[in-house]
């Protein structure tokens, strides 16, 4: 495809310089360029508890593990997002409990929440649809009523921002990707931030790496004393830490957040004003006071329009546009949860996604837009 909707970002010397090091150290496991890469992420952020991992799902199961999740209990999730958001839910033995959305944004609908909310409940979870943020405000109000965590899936919004804060300040739990695809990459990996308190930090350190507290198996200086196998292991933990061969990759990333952040905004923006007066388009809601990273632009279609007729002939153009994921609830291994979600079938029905990322330039947008209105213009 001339125009694809996903691309992956390295800067090749830079990578190959970082991974080489690491190679040539002999020492390719945890450790250096982990930490190098977590400290440069925290200050990003402008958080203190940030732990990076060797994927959002890990960081996703380490969260439910945090917000009290256990095989009986309940977690509140949206349909519409990867399979890879629930499945922690799943294999931890909790029951998933679906929350339909508002078809105008793609969320999770916090006004629906409360209702579902009963004794079991440990968590909800949202995701940022195509790097929009939820109504996190609202969601977290609901949480902290009835005493339960609000998990925020931000797989798609690396960078966002919400009450001019990155988005992981607005929950109690946040979940970011650096899989291939996504803004920014590792090859895979994942960045959980803690925002609850030190308590809930430290534990996710053990977790991540067995249930071993590794800082407490150094000396002053930083350096292993004894055998960390020595130390007692209280909890059990998984096997989630990052390895410095990605982190190499990560750390060759830093310097051009602020650019692919950017040209990912710029575009979604751009979109935005061309489809604003377009009667057969509907662009997607977010709240005013705050700022998409746009992994992705979607859109909705008119009921009268072939969505996949649309999408087919986009794609003879060269455009790959069209369905970045699909209901969850639809699928067999969540058959105990199903549920009626008319808001999340009438926009898994309309939706379709086009290419917003970093490849993209202006000439390219103008391109893609017109080429979609002279499709709908022949509907």
């Amino acid at each position: 495809m001339k125009y694809p909707i996903f691309k992956v970002h390295v800067d090749v010397p830079s990578a190959m310089k970082e991974v080489e090091a690491v190679l040539s150290s002999g020492f390719i496991n945890e450790g250096e360029q982990v930490t190098k890469l977590n400290n440069h992420l925290s200050e990003y952020f402008n958080h203190k508890q940030t732990v990076v991992l060797n994927s959002c799902t890990s960081a996703l199961t380490l969260s439910l593990k945090l917000s009290g999740v256990c095989p009986g209990d309940e977690v509140i999730t949206t349909s519409m997002t990867c399979v890879a958001s629930n499945t922690p839910i799943h294999n931890l033995g909790a029951k998933i409990v679906w929350c339909d959305i508002d078809s105008k944004t793609g969320n999770i609908d916090p006004s629906k929440i409360e209702s579902l909310i009963t004794e079991k409940t440990k968590a909800v979870l949202c995701v940022n649809w195509a790097g929009l943020p939820c109504q996190l405000d609202e969601l977290m109000s609901v949480c902290n009523k009835h005493g339960i965590k609000l998990i925020q899936d931000a797989a798609h919004s690396f960078g966002a921002q919400y009450n001019n804060k990155h988005v992981c300040h607005s929950a109690h739990y946040t979940c970011y990707s650096l899989q291939a695809i996504k803004h920014i990459t590792s090859g895979d990996g994942g960045v959980l931030v803690v925002n609850t308190n030190d308590d809930d930090f430290n534990r996710a350190k053990r977790l991540k790496w067995f249930g071993i507290d590794r800082e407490a198996t150094k000396d002053e200086k930083g350096e292993w004393k004894g055998q960390r196998w020595e130390a007692d292991i209280k909890e059990a933990g998984y096997k989630f830490h990052m390895n410095n061969i990605s982190a190499a990759i990560g750390l060759s990333q830093l310097p051009h957040i602020e650019e692919l952040i950017s040209k990912h905004t710029r575009n979604g923006l751009l979109y935005e004003k061309l489809f604003s007066n377009n009667s057969k388009i509907t662009p997607l809601n977010y709240p005013d006071f705050s700022n998409p990273s746009f992994w992705v632009y979607t859109i909705l279609l008119n009921d009268n329009i072939d969505r996949d007729l649309v999408v087919e002939k986009l794609n003879s153009e060269g455009i790959n546009a069209g369905l970045v994921h699909i209901p969850n609830h639809n699928y067999t291994c969540f058959k105990e949860s199903i549920t009626n979600l008319p808001e999340t079938d009438y926009f898994s029905n309309h939706q379709i996604s086009l290419p917003c990322g970093w490849w993209i330039e202006e000439e390219d947008i103008n391109f893609i837009t017109n080429k979609l209105f002279e499709i709908l213009d022949n509907e």
